[in-house]
C-alpha cells in the first residue's frame, strides 16, 4: 500500500509533457494574435522561442510559467497557465501593466512520409476568409488531388453547384503554417475535365481610351461560347462568325485563383485579389508552376479555383475561357520567412506579382518585391540588383479585372544562373 501511494505521488509530481511545437493565440482587447511557440524541457526547466524571441521558465505538474524576451534580452511578457494534454491556456502580463489571455494547441507531429489525399468537394466558397471551416488538414509535403467548378459555379457535367463569382475549392489547413511563414504551392497537374467554356465578348473599359470606349457599337447576338478540343489541344468558338470560323487557340489550362486567408480577419470576394493572392488571373499559374504566398493566420487556409482553358494577358474580356478543372497540388512551408507579395516560379522565370488599385502601384510593388527577392536569395547589393533588373527584367500585365489589378515582374533563370554565389 505504501509503495502504491509513493508511486501515485511520484506521478502527480511529474511535469506535464509540453515539449514540441504549439499554435499560440494571444487575445488582447478583442483581437487575436497568432504565433508559433516552440518548447523544450529538461526536468522542470523550460526553454524555447516565441514571437521571434527566446523564452525561459518552468513547468511543474500542470502549471507552466515563462518569460518571453526580445532580441535584446529584455522581458516582453510574463506568461502563466495550465496544461491540459494537447492544449494550454492562461494569462499574459506585460511590463507596462497591460494583461491578456492566451491559449495554445499542440501541433501534431509531421508524418514520417508525405501523404496523398483525394478530395471531392461538395461545397464551394465565394470569399477568401479565415472564418471558413477547413475541409481538410494536411502537412507540408502532402499532395492533394481535387477539382473545381467554373467561374459560374458549374461542374464538369455542366451542373450548377454554386452561385457564380469564382467559387473556390477548400480551404485546406496546412499544419505548422503560422503568420510570418511563406506557403509554397506547387501545381503538379492542372487539366480540363469538360469540352465547353464561356468567355466575355467585350474589352475591359480600363484597357481602352474613354472616347474609344464610347464609340464602340454593341454587337447583337454574338455567341462567345467555346468548344474545347482536348484531343487536338485547341479551342474554337462553338458558333463562330464567318471571319472567325477558322480561328483556334492552343489550350493552356490555368487557375485564376490561388489564395490564402487575408490578413486582419478580412473576408475578400473571390472576384478580387491582394497580398494574400486570390483572383490573380495570371496565365502562368498553371501546371508546373510553384506559387509562394505569405501566411496571415494559423493553417494559412488555402483556396484554389477559377479554371481557365486559355487566357491572354490581362484577362481583357473580363472572363477568360471559363471552365471547370481538375488539379493536383503539393504544399510546403518556409517557416519564419515572410514575403511582401505573392511570388511564382516555373522552369524559365522567377516572378513577383504586384497587386494594387492601379497599374502604376502594381508595377512598383512587383519591382520592389523582385529586388527584395534577388537581394535576399542571391546576396546582391542595390547596384548589382539594378544591373540585373535593368538588363533582363520583363513585365507581364496579368490582370485588369476587379478592384485590384496585377503586374508581374519576372527574371529569366538563365540570367540568374550566371550570378556568383
Amino acid at each position: 500500500m505504501r509503495y502504491a501511494v509513493l508511486m501515485l505521488m511520484s506521478l502527480l509530481a511529474q511535469a506535464a509533457d509540453v515539449a514540441g511545437v504549439w499554435e499560440l493565440t494571444v487575445m488582447e482587447f478583442g483581437n487575436s494574435n497568432f504565433s508559433r511557440l516552440t518548447l523544450e524541457t529538461s526536468g522542470e526547466k523550460l526553454t524555447g522561442r516565441v514571437m521571434q524571441g527566446a523564452l525561459e521558465g518552468t513547468v511543474r505538474q500542470d502549471r507552466i510559467e515563462f518569460q518571453a524576451k526580445g532580441s535584446d534580452g529584455t522581458v516582453r511578457a510574463t506568461v502563466t497557465g495550465i496544461v491540459r494534454g494537447d492544449s494550454m491556456e492562461g494569462d499574459v502580463a506585460m511590463p507596462n501593466g497591460e494583461k491578456a489571455k492566451w491559449t495554445a494547441r499542440r501541433i501534431p507531429p509531421r508524418p514520417a512520409q508525405p501523404r496523398t489525399h483525394d478530395f471531392t468537394p461538395e461545397k464551394f466558397h465565394r470569399s477568401f476568409s479565415g472564418a471558413i471551416e477547413p475541409v481538410m488538414r494536411i502537412f507540408p509535403g502532402d499532395t492533394v488531388r481535387t477539382k473545381g467548378v467554373d467561374a459560374g459555379g458549374r461542374d464538369e457535367k455542366g451542373i450548377r453547384r454554386s452561385l457564380g463569382g469564382n467559387p473556390q475549392t477548400g480551404p485546406f489547413y496546412i499544419e505548422r503554417a503560422m503568420p510570418g511563414d511563406t506557403l509554397v504551392v506547387t501545381l503538379n497537374r492542372v487539366r480540363l475535365n469538360r469540352d465547353t467554356a464561356g468567355s466575355g465578348q467585350s474589352i475591359m473599359a480600363n484597357a481602352l481610351l474613354p472616347y474609344h470606349l464610347r464609340s464602340l457599337p454593341r454587337v447583337e447576338k454574338f455567341d462567345s461560347s467555346w468548344t474545347l478540343d482536348r484531343e487536338r489541344g485547341v479551342a474554337r468558338l462553338t458558333n463562330p462568325t464567318e471571319r472567325l470560323k477558322n480561328y483556334t487557340v492552343p489550350l493552356r489550362p490555368m487557375l485564376g485563383c490561388v489564395g490564402v486567408a487575408p490578413p486582419r480577419g478580412g473576408a475578400i470576394p473571390t472576384t478580387d485579389s491582394g497580398i494574400f493572392g486570390g483572383n490573380m488571373d495570371y496565365n502562368q499559374i498553371r501546371e508546373g508552376t510553384t506559387v509562394y504566398l505569405p501566411v496571415f493566420q494559423p493553417g494559412a487556409l488555402l483556396f484554389l479555383g477559377d479554371g481557365h482553358a486559355v487566357q491572354g494577358d490581362g484577362e481583357l474580356t473580363g472572363d477568360a475561357l471559363e471552365t471547370s478543372m481538375e488539379f493536383e497540388f503539393t504544399v510546403d512551408l518556409r517557416e519564419g520567412r515572410s514575403i511582401g507579395a505573392p511570388r511564382a516560379e516555373n522552369e524559365e522565370y522567377i516572378m513577383a506579382i504586384g497587386i494594387a488599385g492601379s497599374l502604376d502601384d502594381a508595377l512598383r510593388i512587383a519591382t520592389s518585391e523582385m529586388v527584395r527577392w534577388i537581394e535576399t536569395d542571391y546576396k546582391l547589393n542595390p547596384a548589382e540588383a539594378a544591373i540585373v533588373l535593368g538588363t533582363v527584367m520583363r513585365y507581364d500585365v496579368a490582370d485588369l479585372v476587379g478592384s485590384q489589378v496585377s503586374i508581374v515582374a519576372k527574371l529569366p533563370k538563365t540570367a540568374l544562373a550566371q550570378l556568383q554565389p
